[in-house]
């Protein structure tokens, strides 16, 4: 098996133990944070880049992005 493959394969398997979903409309991985009883919402995506580099971003669910940074290398 080509190591990258492999990397792959133990990532996704890896995010989904963790109780992430992958989005396939958006094409990343997310789970969702809740607080104050459920009223305010966050979201932690976890999300490929075109050069093949893992950032993991925390956002509002209308899209603010309000955190990002590269995780690969504590991925692998």
């Amino acid at each position: 098996m080509d190591d990258a493959f492999a990397r792959e394969v133990t990532l996704r398997t890896l995010l989904r133990s963790k109780g992430y979903e992958f989005d396939q409309n958006n094409q990343w991985w997310v789970r969702e944070w809740t607080t104050n009883d459920g009223r305010e919402q966050v979201l932690e995506v976890c999300v490929k880049t075109e050069d093949g580099e893992w950032n993991k971003l925390m956002m509002t669910p209308d899209g603010f992005v309000f955190s990002a940074e590269a995780i690969t290398n504590e991925i692998g």
